[in-house]
């Protein structure tokens, strides 16, 4: 009777290590699933702040874009296409005021992960670089720093405002689609430029008007 005591004593306690033992298996995995979970939410949360960011600071630069005097006469510095823009800005990534003029440039790169907004800026001395500028533009800008501005998406794009001056400051009342250009010729700056991004199946569109500054 003592041995059945025990054997059944025994038992009874195998079963419970073993309940306690898939309880506590199931509360890691949950703990495990609910860290990965807030990841992944911080991760979006900072991805999403990132972009919010770089819309801001592409206002800024494209709102404050100059165009150049030497001398006597007026130098348009300005690049622009579908895949790139180029231009001359006192509004730097690094410091915001402060260090001058500086010639920025974004530009699109391709990954396995689909379309990337790069920037990078130098410093721009229009009596040193002005030439460098008419005939390698790119070139400028091959110690520069490169820095993501928006990854992983499915297009992006460039067009360029072409409207007539009016004196209505607002200059993005009231345009139509013919209005816009994927490509910029003109000895001149455009009145405004959008930036398309398409990302998740969502578009945004970011219009940020030129106030052509000397």
């Amino acid at each position: 009777m003592s041995n059945n005591e025990n054997a059944f004593t025994l038992l009874e306690l195998i079963i419970a290590l073993s309940i306690g033992a898939a309880l506590i298996l199931v509360v890691s995995l949950s703990l495990k699933m609910g860290f990965s979970h807030m990841e992944r939410g911080n991760i979006r949360l900072d991805e999403n702040q990132r972009q919010k960011s770089a819309v801001l600071f592409f206002n800024q630069q494209v709102s404050s874009m100059n165009n150049m005097l030497i001398g006597e006469e007026e130098e348009v510095v300005f690049q622009g296409g579908p895949d790139k823009i180029l231009f001359v800005t006192p509004v730097s990534l690094e410091k915001r005021y402060g260090l001058g003029l500086m010639a920025v440039l974004y530009y699109l790169e391709r990954d396995d992960q689909g379309i990337m907004l790069v920037y990078k800026e130098k410093r721009f001395i229009p009596e040193e670089n002005i030439d460098k500028f008419r005939d390698e533009s790119d070139s400028m800008f091959d110690n520069s720093e490169s820095v993501i501005f928006f990854e992983g998406c499915d297009e992006v794009a460039f067009e360029f405002l072409n409207v007539p001056e009016s004196g209505n400051e607002d200059v993005t009342e009231g345009i139509i689609d013919d209005d816009w250009t994927d490509s910029w010729q003109e000895n001149s700056l455009p009145k405004a430029v959008k930036l398309t991004v398409s990302k998740n199946g969502q578009n945004r569109e970011i219009i940020a008007p030129v106030m052509a500054m000397y």
